[in-house]
């Protein structure tokens, strides 16, 4: 499983991800609608012919393109996020039967998760036993890609993986700083995950939440909701610290925890860029 496939290879994930899976020796196709030095192809999945060229000599795709929040928020048409989000997928997963691909690695988000994650007494434990709840088109169509990557494992025998990202945007070093905390993740570790479950073989269709890891714990839900500051004065003063010292802002509230335990233990993810080492490698 050496010729590789990854799409939106001039994102900020996939880009990543392309100069990791050179330093570890693979061939990669990186294929997008954007020029950049990882791109190898300039492609539209939403066209199935290319798609089917494409994906002639590959081993293993991994699928990060995606219409994004992003576009979302700029009106862009619903359409568009269907003929891109699903689709797309599709016409990949299609492609995967036509050339006897097995392996195939989904990027899927943590946005679907939605309206569950609104709690008013408490944040909310998000791990992969809480039911998606989405909230709008972009939520909608990566849950159903999610779904036709489950169709394809159980009906095709495609060996699919879904991995649900947290929030990587660029922002200024305190919002940055807070989100590693319960909700935030650096994209090397993002691309890192993506190694991980090109590597692994599950027996069953798998979906893992991949963000950085939270200090916090389940047990800890009702004062982060309430009050966190008197939570990491309490429980986690070097972190009170840290703001103290740089006088930053502290959250007023924290409505959710991205829980990582199980793909620490089926992926061996281990997350290297958390709230302490983003703060010591940006000192001020």
């Amino acid at each position: 499983m050496n010729n590789l496939l990854v799409t939106g290879s001039s994102g900020q994930l996939g880009s990543t991800l392309v100069k990791q899976l050179r330093q570890a020796a693979y061939n990669v196709v990186g294929i997008d609608t954007v020029l950049a030095e990882t791109t190898s192809h300039l492609v539209d999945i939403r066209d199935k012919n290319q798609i089917l060229s494409i994906t002639q000599s590959v081993d293993a795709i991994i699928h990060t393109a995606a219409m994004h929040g992003k576009q979302y928020e700029l009106n862009y048409p619903r359409e568009e996020f269907i003929s891109t989000n699903i689709q797309g997928t599709l016409h990949l997963l299609d492609a995967c039967v036509v050339h006897g691909i097995k392996k195939f690695v989904y990027t899927s988000t943590t946005s679907i998760y939605g309206y569950a994650m609104v709690h008013g007494q408490e944040a909310v434990w998000v791990d992969e036993s809480l039911p998606p709840d989405p909230r709008d088109i972009y939520d909608i169509t990566k849950l159903t890609a999610e779904l036709l990557c489950r169709d394809y494992f159980e009906k095709e025998g495609i060996k699919t993986t879904v991995l649900r990202v947290s929030r990587f945007l660029p922002e200024p070093p305190r919002t940055t700083a807070i989100h590693r905390l319960y909700r935030g993740l650096d994209v090397r570790d993002g691309a890192a995950a993506h190694l991980l479950a090109l590597k692994k073989t599950f027996n069953t269709f798998e979906v893992f939440t991949i963000s950085a890891k939270s200090p916090f714990q389940r047990t800890d839900v009702s004062l982060l909701k309430t009050a966190p500051e008197q939570l990491l004065k309490n429980h986690y003063p070097e972190i009170y610290q840290v703001f103290v010292q740089r006088n930053w802002a502290f959250p007023a509230s924290i409505d959710r925890v991205y829980a990582i335990e199980k793909a620490e233990k089926l992926l061996g993810y281990a997350p290297q860029y958390n709230f302490q080492e983003y703060i010591q490698m940006h000192r001020e």
